[in-house]
């Protein structure tokens, strides 16, 4: 009766499939592998195997990878069916994804450029001609693949597993049919055992796979073309990916730009953005808008910095009042917890600022916020973005100092800059509601898991630094002084709690999310020379780094798992300001690498995550094309490269950091809190000698420029330097591995 039963069940499938004229066909099933012809019977020419997909239906972990072992491409060989002759021959057919396996998941949303709206007829063709699984084409939960036997006794059948993946396909049951097909699916897609993958299949793998991937040669020679909308005067130079460099910031800039509405709604994903899904193997979602709806605060606040950066102030300013009213919306509905009311902060998303709270807590985020501990208005609070809401008050600092600092923005805004600083005041004194402890705030954050992590503390003390200043502008001395006393306590609590035993570097356990954050964070408010970051917290930094680089560069100078804001850009971030030259060559020419798919939409937008095989020289995009914070994260790369350093007390610091190799170009670039505008060509050193030449429109609102020469070689001391047209000897000194000098003071 078993026997029966899955004749039955095959019978069905086989029906389904669509497979004409097995019902009259001699046929042995096969319940499970490996089989063996126990009776010696002969069996008939064609074996028929159900299934065809894999243990693991993803192309990547979540958010992608560089490791080899985990990442899937159309092409890659799985495993092998093999078939043991009674002479003792052995032939296998290689099981291939997009040959003789398939992927479901992501194939059960149609997507481009194979199916829907954005589907390329001709690829679409090819991948059909060139799948030999029936059903696989069609997003069927079960294939059917037919190979053609060698008329000889068979003494086993057997699936064996490929050792170069994780993934192992997966083929449940079988069948023997003397059945040929003349007339349907398989007679249009032969498979032979002991035959290989034939020419033409590997043709079609490899055009299907250019379609959806970039590889190394596309990194040279021609570029895609690119349209400049608003222009950024930015211009890198040098080689290849130095030029693919200029398309990346030009493109991003202008999608930043454009994705910032009149009202101050930066979407965190562009209008009809696609997306490629977490775990996706290649194709693509086309128009999924996957955030489109949402304003992010920690995204915001990144591209709001990052705005400045290229002194967009209307875009900055409209995006801060528009995160800063939504702020507000616990005070002003009068929610309050266990019977407190909540004063105004900044959620994961302010203009949805309930949504983890009321629906995603309910779906297994996880949360100490529940009615057992805090009554009938638990849900009130909306979550602990601590992160997001000190990134915001950074952002709308920086935004302050580059529309001039002066008094008027400070009065028109202070109810929010107020009430954003006098909530982490609030959580300090409230440890029962806000879980704060030991000088460090608690989140419930992709950045602070129901932890207290760097990421999230150190925008929150940045923050209240930047507001105390705020308020001294309009004489508000009490709010100053008690904001700076309350981040002197975070800095204790930072030094105390989220440091090594010893205080020698920071504990990486809790840098929140996969890099250091503080030489980053800090450059947005100190510059890039980074004076204003206390000496023992730049020697924890130090010291941490080269074990922080190293997840980076496991399988290659790639930063991947995570998002490309977190991982990969900030480790550039942090390569960039504490001059690690070697490795900022690397990990910029790598940005440059993972931002650029000629063959796909927006060929330069920054993708949220990647998948990568170094070793094969293949990128993929994953996620959500041009996600917000990646984007910002990524343009901010480059601006600290550039090395034009927003103006602090007047000193416009110049100090380029490029890859070996480059140079940069920058005409009338807006510098940061300033009305000047400059212009800005430098080289990379070469035989050990410079050329930097520069020029401003005006001294409005500089009093003194400073210059930084190098890098050079660690260990020199001294420079000689021409300066318009006089000789000087300049001193030099290391800095991270390189040598550097500055002229200073000139005019």
């Amino acid at each position: 009766m078993k026997r029966l039963s899955i004749f039955l069940a095959v019978s069905m499938i086989l029906l389904t499939a669509g497979v004409p004229g097995l019902w009259a066909s001699r046929r042995i099933v096969i319940d499970s592998f490996p089989w063996e012809n126990v009776s010696g019977e002969k069996v008939p020419s064609y074996l028929y195997l159900e299934g065809g997909f894999l243990t693991t239906d993803k192309g990547c972990p979540d958010w992608g990878t560089t490791d080899p072992s985990k990442a899937l491409f159309l092409g890659d060989h799985l495993g092998d069916v093999v078939v043991t002759y009674s002479s003792g021959k052995v032939e296998k057919v290689p099981l291939v994804l997009g040959y003789t396996v398939w992927m479901h998941g992501i194939w059960m949303e149609g997507p481009a450029p194979f199916k829907g709206d954005a589907a390329d007829k001709d690829l679409a063709a090819l991948l059909e001609r060139t799948l030999c699984l029936s059903g696989g084409f069609e997003g069927k939960e079960k294939g059917i693949l037919r190979i053609e036997l060698s008329r000889e006794d068979i003494k086993s059948i057997s699936i064996e597993k490929g050792t170069a993946k994780e993934a192992a396909p997966v083929f449940t049951a079988g069948w023997f049919s003397d059945d040929e097909d003349t007339s349907g699916f398989f007679a249009s897609h032969p498979v032979k055992a002991g035959a290989g993958i034939p020419k033409e299949v590997k043709a079609a793998l490899k055009r299907l796979g250019r379609a959806l991937h970039t590889f190394e040669d596309d990194f040279k020679g021609t570029l895609a073309p690119y349209e400049a909308v608003s222009g950024t005067g930015i211009r890198f130079d040098g080689n290849d990916l130095a030029r693919i460099a200029t398309a990346v910031v030009q493109c991003n800039m202008d999608n930043l730009v454009g994705r910032t509405d009149k009202d101050g709604f930066i979407h965190t994903s562009y209008k009809d953005a696609p997306s490629w899904r977490y775990d996706g193997f290649g194709p693509y979602v086309s128009k999924a808008n996957s955030y489109f709806d949402s304003f992010y605060s920690r995204d915001a606040g990144r591209a709001i910095m990052t705005l400045n950066g290229f002194h967009k102030t209307a875009e900055a300013g409209s995006a801060c009042l528009f995160g800063n009213k939504w702020m507000m919306y616990y005070p002003e509905n009068g929610l309050t917890l266990n019977g407190h009311p909540l004063p105004g902060h900044f959620s994961v998303i302010p203009n949805k600022p309930l949504i983890y709270s009321t629906f995603l807590t309910h779906h297994g985020w996880p949360t100490r916020y529940t009615k057992e501990r805090f009554g009938d208005d638990f849900e009130s609070l909306g979550n602990q973005e601590t992160d997001g809401h000190g990134l915001m008050m950074m952002a709308n600092w920086v935004t302050w100092k580059n529309l001039g600092g002066d008094s008027a923005y400070v009065r028109a805004n202070w109810k929010y800059l107020r009430e954003a600083a006098e909530w982490i005041l609030w959580c300090h004194d409230n440890p029962d509601l806000s879980f704060a402890k030991d000088g460090l705030l608690y989140g419930e954050t992709e950045a602070a898991m129901n932890e207290y992590t760097l990421y999230s503390n150190v925008p929150c003390y940045l923050g209240l630094l930047c507001y105390s200043e705020m308020a001294s502008a309009i004489g508000e001395k009490d709010y100053s002084g008690r904001w700076l006393a309350c981040a002197r306590k975070m800095k204790e609590g930072i030094d105390s709690g989220l440091a090594s035993e010893g205080g020698a570097e920071w504990d990486k356990e809790h840098f929140g999310f996969f890099h250091d954050p503080v030489p980053t964070m800090f450059a947005d408010v100190c510059g890039y020379g980074l004076e204003g970051l206390p000496e023992s917290w730049r020697s924890r930094s130090e010291s941490a780094f080269e074990e922080d680089l190293a997840k980076t560069i496991e399988h290659g100078w790639l930063g991947a798992a995570g998002g490309i804001g977190y991982n990969h850009s900030m480790i550039t971030q942090n390569a960039l300001l504490l001059d690690r030259m070697d490795a900022t060559g690397k990990l910029i020419e790598s940005l440059s690498r993972i931002c650029y798919a000629p063959r796909l939409p927006e060929p330069y937008l920054v993708p949220e995550g990647f998948t990568a095989d170094v070793a094969k020289g293949i990128y993929r995009r994953q996620g959500d094309l041009g996600n917000l914070v990646q984007l910002a994260e990524a343009l901010k790369c480059y601006l600290v490269a550039i090395g034009i350093s927003p103006v602090h007390d007047q000193v416009l610091q110049l100090m380029p950091r490029l890859p070996k190799g480059w140079g940069a170009a920058v005409t009338e670039f807006p510098v940061q809190n300033t009305n000047a505008t400059l212009t800005f060509n430098v080289g990379k050193p070469k035989r050990g000698r410079q050329r930097i030449d520069w020029s401003l429109s005006s001294m409005d609102g500089i009093k003194r420029v400073d210059v930084r020469f190098g890098p050079f070689e660690a260990g020199r001391t001294k420079a000689k330097v021409k300066l318009n047209g006089k000789k000087y000897t300049i001193p030099l000194k290391d800095s991270g591995d390189s040598s550097w000098g500055w002229i200073r003071g000139s005019e």
